[in-house]
């Protein structure tokens, strides 16, 4: 993306947006979370849909639509679903653009709060959703083998 491109950021521009969503409540807890950690305004393009447990397809399909257009500020939009093959997931793949809209699955803390700083600093989505796949996996440990490396060390 050259600076010339209308979709190039410029500090001011508008950030990707990011929308979380899953099988009940753990999307609005996740960004909820993020934005007491980071003191997020309403201005902030993160959207969370948590799917209600008897959610019709149909009905979640057009909450998800407005979720995006909601976090959509001209950049594009990262999806993030909690597990891949689910019906979040599986209801993000009907909006899958890429470049533009990504998904990325197996969302956590973490994640969220990458995505939020990538799309702060510019990155576009392509960007993000690649980021936040390595920065998942990184993300998950077994404390035990942790603290046992730390044990090891001199």
């Amino acid at each position: 993306m050259t600076a010339a491109s209308p979709a190039a950021f410029l500090p001011g521009s508008p950030a990707v947006g990011l929308v979380v969503i899953s099988h009940g409540p753990l999307a609005a807890a996740l960004c909820e979370t993020v934005k007491v950690l980071e003191s997020c305004d309403s201005t902030d393009p993160l959207e969370a849909l948590s799917l209600a447990w008897d959610e019709v397809p149909e009905e979640a399909g057009r909450k998800l639509e407005q979720k995006i257009s909601a976090a959509d500020r001209g950049r594009g939009v990262v999806i993030l679903t909690d597990m891949f093959g689910g019906t979040p997931s599986n209801l993000a793949l009907a909006f899958l653009e890429r470049g533009r809209v990504e998904i990325v699955s197996g969302v956590n803390l973490p994640m969220v709060m990458k995505a939020r700083a990538m799309s702060r600093e510019g990155k576009d989505p392509h960007m993000i959703a690649h980021t936040l796949v390595e920065k998942g996996r990184r993300a998950i440990l077994a404390a035990s083998d942790l603290m046992e490396s730390e044990h090891r060390k001199p």
